[in-house]
């Protein structure tokens, strides 16, 4: 059972993960349905003027941003419960290109770092840093997520964002498979890394912008977002609402504070790619964001998710309880 679950449960914690990374970058992988709306208790909030809350791609402009990821997961095995522990960080580079003729933007994003460390009961299967050049000779999980990394850092992807904060297409994605095919023939494992780098969980690096309001909002008010979010469990349903704090200080900048709670649920579950049915029994969100309105970027998100997931196996049923924390920091805005 150890054995068996030593590679699967790295895709597991690597696919739920990217409900936290989605909620963090405001982006969703498919949406099925969403919906915005707003109310302003007391009239707006006082006499605080409205603000626009958008992102903005100045050509020329340079976003360094980096996203931090902690998960501690403990699973019910019988006889042998299991606790895990993710960290993964990753460097992200935003260079927007060009301003598009019906109000988009073009946008080039590159992976510049990412170190991934995960252990079992203590025991460490995969420990990586892509800052060192001997990374990924240590075990074979190691080496199969080194070599998907390095593939995604040398591969620069161009994407097309709509008016609206949607993804219509990312240039460089054969490229990257490619790379990514070169670097790992073996297409099971290729199959058991996917959620790194197809197309889905690309998309949602460069959809910042769609947890944010379509219209200037004041103190006090609230929208709401339904997400649905695709991963090699199956399909997680988020359920957010948005509320803006009002303005203040943060890092050096002039930030709207913004509020975020919610719920995750299971839609639909899927054991196609993992062996095992994942279903979330009870997922909850609570986090809060800056935004620099005058740069028209975030400073800073946290967001916290609590989960309680039923796992089937083809001979028992577990019980995982996780928690992770999920951070995305400006760390420089420059020309």
């Amino acid at each position: 059972m150890n054995t068996q679950l030593n590679m699967r449960s790295i895709i597991v914690l690597g696919a739920v993960c990217l409900v936290g990374s989605a909620l963090v970058l405001s982006g969703c992988s498919k949406s099925k349905s969403s919906s915005s709306s707003a109310s302003s208790p007391n009239g707006g909030g006082g006499s605080s003027a409205p603000v626009a809350l958008k992102i903005k791609w100045p050509a020329g402009k340079q976003f360094d941003m980096q996203m931090n990821l902690n998960q501690a997961s403990d699973i019910a095995v019988p006889n042998q419960p299991m606790h895990q522990v993710l960290k993964m960080t990753q460097g992200l580079q935003y260079s927007p290109v060009k301003q598009l003729d019906n109000g988009g933007n073009e946008v080039k994003l590159e992976f510049q770092s990412q170190n991934m460390n995960f252990t079992q009961n203590g025991q460490e299967l995969v420990n990586y840093d892509s800052s060192d050049s001997a990374a990924g000779e240590t075990n074979r999980s190691t080496k199969a997520v080194a070599a998907v990394v390095r593939a995604m850092l040398d591969t620069p992807l161009v994407y097309t964002i709509a008016a609206d904060g949607t993804v219509e297409k990312i240039d460089g994605t054969e490229a990257l498979m490619s790379r990514i095919t070169a670097a790992m023939p073996d297409q099971r494992q290729r199959m058991q890394l996917q959620q790194m780098f197809d197309e889905d969980t690309l998309k949602r690096y460069g959809e910042l912008a769609k947890g944010l309001p379509d219209h200037p909002v004041s103190p006090g008010d609230t929208w709401t977002m339904s997400q649905d979010i695709n991963n090699q469990t199956g399909v997680m349903t988020v359920d957010t609402t948005y509320t803006f704090k009002g303005m203040e200080q943060h890092n050096g900048h002039n930030c709207a504070h913004l509020l975020v709670t919610g719920d995750i649920k299971t839609k639909t579950a899927s054991a196609a790619t993992t062996g095992m049915m994942i279903t979330v029994k009870k997922g909850t969100i609570n986090g809060e964001s800056w935004f620099d309105p005058d740069l028209g970027m975030f400073v800073d998100i946290n967001s916290d998710q609590d989960l309680t997931m039923d796992i089937k196996t083809r001979t028992m049923t577990l019980t995982d309880r996780m928690k992770q924390n999920v951070a995305l920091s400006l760390v420089d805005a420059s020309h």
